[in-house]
């Protein structure tokens, strides 16, 4: 494991980590987590994390970056969720600087990584593969406009709202409205784009799938996972997934 950190194009510090893949190496991948909710229940079975995802990735032949979005991790800023597409750049950035530079990267992007992920591919044509896993077509299903104040408290508790935050909560809210998958999948430069989604998915309802799919406006390879909820990472039907679609086009 090999940690780096790179700025974002405000200025914010995104801190991430490659995990190189034994040689000869036959691309690289880029993981983007999804919106944090705190720790896992109490039953829940105990895994690596992402470094653990990212290892048996780069046991692919696949050199692996992972990182923390803003107001995550040991990154730095806070979570506006809006400015993730940045956060993604920057990485991109930084592998480009790199002996890992390639002319494009496979992005596998779950949830909110998935939506930042999206965004950002309408811009940037190095996100290729683009792989969303249980991504949003937009944040409608969050009920932030009656529980702002709750939700930014939730986040300010888990210390991913920092101290000196500038706005209030319904601003805070406000950003999520701002993130719009749905409209930017239509322009993605990514050559193939590809979507895995549980279809017992409790926190991004299926349907987000289908609307992302319908909206591309092209071929979409769509994966629907019988039985399988929202966490596809602690899933072993949705890493296998993964793992399946980075062998064919990683």
């Amino acid at each position: 494991m090999i940690p780096f950190t790179c700025l974002a194009a405000d200025g914010v510090t995104i801190a991430g980590a490659i995990f190189p893949a034994p040689s000869p190496s036959r691309g690289a991948v880029v993981v983007a987590h999804g919106l944090p909710a705190g720790k896992p229940p109490s039953d829940a079975e105990p895994d690596e994390g992402y470094p653990g995802l990212a290892r048996k990735i780069a046991a692919l032949g696949l050199d692996t970056a992972i990182f923390n979005f803003r107001g995550t991790g040991e990154s730095g800023g806070h979570l506006d969720i809006d400015l993730w597409p940045l956060d993604l750049g920057a990485v991109l950035d930084h592998l480009d600087r790199s002996e890992l530079r390639r002319p494009r990267y496979a992005v596998v992007a779950f949830s909110a990584g998935g939506a930042a992920a999206i965004t950002r591919s309408a811009d940037d044509a190095r996100l290729d593969p683009l792989i969303g896993m249980a991504a949003p077509a937009d944040y409608g299903f969050l009920p932030l406009g009656t529980d702002a104040e709750a939700w930014f408290q939730f986040y300010r508790k888990l210390g991913m709202i920092r101290p000196g935050y500038p706005g209030t909560a319904a601003e805070w809210a406000a950003r999520f409205r701002r993130v719009a998958p749905r409209e930017a999948i239509a322009r993605s430069q990514a050559k193939a784009i590809l979507l895995v989604h549980g279809e017992a998915d409790e926190t991004v309802p299926v349907a987000h799938a289908y609307e992302l799919q319908r909206a591309a406006g092209r071929p979409v390879e769509l994966r629907i996972l019988p039985g399988v909820g929202h966490q596809l990472r602690r899933d072993s039907r949705g890493v296998d997934a993964m793992i399946e679609i980075l062998r064919q086009r990683g």
